[in-house]
Parts: structure tokens; C-alpha cells; sequence
């Protein structure tokens, strides 16, 4: 009688880089294959959405002169005003959700990287299988992470660049809520530089709690922690145009400009921001209550948005790299 025998799952195929490769991705097989296709969607309907809003703009021109501007009066309340809003009723919502998916698209990698990548393997102990194959933990780690990696670098590098296309052809003052410094997670290599460091976050959160709902809950955490302190670091990333003034500043600027802070400043030079001042109190009133000298106002003008972009990327990076050293450090401090 013909007996059979068992074939390591590693045994079919090369126990390299490319044979751990092909491991995750048969694993990861139709997470992989939904991705793709959602993708593909999401990439043709934002070329419609681009040919959809260019051509109502080109259809009726002077929405992206004199009511994109502000500067129309009269010829803009005269017709164009409804052609407007007519233009936010139809593309703003549209623009507005896909950016959000692209803006928590970073965290959806982390929380996936975290739990289904690599702290279910931990938690069902079926890594040990991939181990036994004369496969070292630390190459295992590269392999699940090699598959994410190379899906951001693609794929959502392909989704920010068509996004970015299609959002720069609604002026801002039609769809005051796309403004640079509301989508400026959306938009160029912030979901990117977001999505790394995401990756390796979650990478690190799954190997040190090795539970799969608590890993991704753990690195949501962090993720939420590590977003709010860019947030923060930002408007800092390059130095804002300062405007002195002897009046309260207004807070509205041009539809490119991002008001970053608003405040006092005294004889010596330091700085009071948004001070309180009562009702009623004229600001000429509240600055001599204050004993300041003045109103300062911090400001990003447009040109400023791309050098921010890479400013804050390029630290997402260097935190992403921060990130896989220390996941490699766990791994090979708890499996030399």
C-alpha cells in the first residue's frame, strides 16, 4: 500500500527572501486581492472627478476668477454665485469623503500590520512552523514587512499623487473645506510618509504585545500620540511670516494663506497668545490692559505648503525608521 508523506510548507517552496515573500502573500492572499481592487476603483473615480469639476470650471470661467477670488461683486452675484454653489453640492462631498480615506488610510495599514500581519502569527503560535524551516526570526520579520512596505511605496503613493491631481483643480474659496492646511494629510507625501511609519509602528506593537485586538488597539493608541505630536510640530517645520501690527489682526487671510497664531507682543518682544480681553473691549483697550506694545499674527502663505509637506515627511520617515530598529531590536533581544 503507497503511503504519503507530509511536505513542509516551506519545503515547496525556496526557504529565501522570495519563498517568505510568497509565504505572506498567500497568507494575506484576498486582503491583498480586495486592496487591489478598491484601488483600481478609487483611482478611476478620482480621474472622473478631476474631468467632472475642470469641466464645469471650464464651462463657466469665471468661477475660477472672480468668485474663486472673492474680487467679483456684482458679476459673480449676478449668475455665477448659484454655478458655485451648485459646484459644492455636487464634487465637495465627493472630494471630501476620498480624502478622508486617504487620510486614515495610514492608520488602517498600522492596525492591520499589527494584528492579522504579525500579532496573530505570535498569538497562534504558527510562526514557530516558518522558524523550524531554517528561517531566522529576524528574516522572517523583513518578510512581513517587505509586503506592506512595497504595497505603501505603490499603492498609496499612486492614490496621494491622483488625489493630489484632482484636488488642485477645485479653487480653495469655492470649497473652503479642501483648503491646504485642512487636506494637508491627504495630499502629496504626508499619507505616504504616513503609511511607513505606520507600518513599522504596527509591526512593533504586534511583536510586543503578541495579541491580535489588543496589538491593534495598542498601536491605534500610539498612532493617534505619534499624528497629534506632528500635528503639533508642523507650523514649526518652517519658520511662518510674522506681521506686526497696531490693530487685532484678522484671523481670514487669503483662501491659500493658513493662519498658524494670533496674539500680543510686548515692549521686551514676548509674546501673548490670544489673550482674553472681556466683551466689548476694543482691541486698542485690551492692549493697554495687557500692557503690550502691539498684535503679531503667524502665517503660511500657499508657497509654503509644499516645503511643509516634505518637511513633515521626511520626519514620518526618519520616526518609520526609528520604529523598524526598534522591532528589529525585540526580535532578535527575545530570539537570538
Amino acid at each position: 500500500m503507497a503511503t504519503t508523506t507530509s511536505v513542509p510548507l516551506m519545503a515547496r517552496r525556496p526557504a529565501g527572501a522570495r519563498g517568505l515573500v510568497w509565504l505572506v502573500l498567500r497568507q494575506h492572499r484576498t486582503t491583498a486581492r480586495l486592496a487591489l481592487g478598491l484601488l483600481a476603483a478609487l483611482l478611476v473615480e478620482l480621474v472622473w472627478l478631476r474631468l467632472a469639476m475642470t469641466g464645469h470650471l471650464d464651462a463657466h470661467p469665471g468661477l475660477r476668477t472672480a468668485c474663486a477670488t472673492g474680487t467679483g461683486g456684482g458679476d459673480c452675484a449676478a449668475g455665477l454665485a448659484e454655478q458655485g454653489d451648485r459646484f459644492r453640492a455636487t464634487y465637495g462631498d465627493y472630494l471630501h469623503y476620498n480624502g478622508l480615506l486617504l487620510q486614515y488610510l495610514p492608520t488602517l495599514t498600522g492596525l492591520f500590520v499589527a494584528g492579522p500581519m504579525v500579532a496573530r502569527e505570535l498569538e497562534n503560535g504558527t510562526h514557530r512552523l516558518v522558524w523550524a524551516q531554517s528561517v531566522t526570526p529576524l528574516r522572517w520579520l523583513v518578510a512581513k514587512l517587505a509586503v506592506p512596505v512595497v504595497a505603501v511605496l505603490a499603492g498609496v503613493s499612486a492614490l496621494a499623487a491622483v488625489y493630489t491631481w484632482t484636488w488642485r483643480a477645485a479653487p480653495a474659496a469655492l470649497l473652503p473645506g479642501q483648503r491646504w492646511d485642512h487636506s494637508f494629510d491627504m495630499i502629496g507625501p504626508a499619507p505616504v510618509a504616513g503609511a511607513l511609519l505606520a507600518t513599522a509602528l504596527g509591526a512593533l506593537a504586534g511583536l510586543l504585545v503578541k495579541r491580535t485586538v489588543p496589538a491593534m488597539g495598542a498601536a491605534l493608541v500610539a498612532l493617534g500620540a505619534v499624528s497629534w505630536g506632528l500635528a503639533g510640530l508642523r507650523p514649526r517645520l518652517v519658520s511662518p511670516v510674522t506681521e506686526l501690527s497696531a490693530e487685532m489682526p484678522g484671523l481670514l487671510r487669503g483662501p491659500e494663506d493658513w493662519v498658524v497664531e494670533r496674539g500680543m507682543v510686548t515692549e521686551t518682544g514676548a509674546r501673548i497668545p490670544e489673550p482674553y480681553c472681556g466683551v466689548g473691549v476694543s482691541p486698542g483697550d485690551c492692549v493697554s490692559q495687557h500692557h503690550a506694545a502691539g498684535w503679531y499674527v503667524d502665517w503660511h502663505p500657499g508657497s509654503h505648503l509644499w516645503p511643509l509637506e516634505w518637511a513633515e515627511a521626511g520626519v514620518g520617515v526618519a520616526l518609520a525608521a526609528v520604529f523598524a530598529g526598534a522591532a528589529v531590536w525585540v526580535v532578535r533581544r527575545a530570539h537570538p
